[in-house]
């Protein structure tokens, strides 16, 4: 039981990274990066907005980082 609870974690913890890298890379927008990680289970509005800030700021390093790449 407890193995199939770290497994179930684990996806979550991977879906989440995933939403993240597809904002990032402005393959989905905010909208749809809110609606996914609810129905992940992220329902609190205090997780809501860490989630969302974190994705922020990798939207932000991602795109600082393909810039940098042009020179």
């Amino acid at each position: 039981m407890v193995e199939l609870m770290t497994q179930y974690k684990q996806h979550i913890i991977d879906e989440l990274a995933k939403l993240q890298i597809k904002y990032a890379e402005c393959k989905i927008e905010m909208d749809e990066f809110i609606a996914s990680i609810t129905r992940l289970g992220v329902d609190s509005p205090g997780d809501i907005e860490e989630h969302r800030s974190n994705a922020e700021e990798a939207r932000y390093d991602y795109k600082i980082s393909k810039h940098q790449n042009k020179f």
